[in-house]
């Protein structure tokens, strides 16, 4: 018999040097611990199915969000300071997609001061043709677990199910990856 601690606190001769735990005591905190970094990790990672949400855009259209959809989704994410990474990524998927898929962007407004929202929207309106879902409580981002600062990319199935989220500027890998993606994702609607 292998012995690697015993809960009653007493020492071992099996293990060599000091005693692994002294007593129940300490066996509970390991377990503990154990399991608020297991729940870390899980939270830490974006969820595998999107709720449905509303938000207004930047004209102050009501937007609901629901699932299921006519078409696979392209969902960009993101804040000021990668606002112009995301453009890049939006004209790439109207380019190659066009009207065969949603591209839909919402916007991280969360850290604007109240007094200064009228402010935002109407550059938002000044600066935009397509609608863009304003997230001024940050909700819908929060949910994502998107990377602040950085452009996020989330492709999404009909059904709500997040296939693949890619973050940062395009280059060639993560374009490829991007549209690999979402070729496969139209491809398994086309079948059903």
């Amino acid at each position: 018999m292998v012995c690697l601690f015993t809960l009653d606190g007493a020492p071992t001769r099996h293990l060599e040097g000091p005693r692994v735990f002294s007593g129940v005591h300490n066996v509970n905190i390991f377990f503990t611990l154990f399991a608020l970094v297991s729940l870390g990790v899980a939270v830490a990672s974006p969820p595998e199915q999107l709720s449905d949400f509303a938000l207004s855009d930047q004209n102050s259209v009501f937007r609901r969000y629901s699932f299921p959809k006519q078409k696979v989704t392209a969902m960009t994410v993101g804040d000021r300071a990668c606002s112009e990474h995301l453009a890049t990524w939006i004209r790439s998927l109207y380019e190659r997609y066009g009207s065969r898929i949603d591209i839909d962007g919402v916007a991280d407004v969360s850290t604007v001061p109240k007094p200064l929202h009228g402010v935002v929207h109407a550059l938002f309106r000044k600066r935009l043709t397509h609608s863009v879902m304003l997230d001024w409580h940050g909700s819908v981002v929060k949910r994502l677990e998107d990377e602040p600062g950085a452009a996020n990319i989330y492709v999404i199935d009909r059904r709500g199910t997040i296939l693949k989220q890619i973050t940062g500027p395009v280059n060639a890998v993560s374009e490829q990856e991007l549209v690999r993606i979402i070729d496969r994702a139209i491809a398994n609607d086309r079948t059903r």
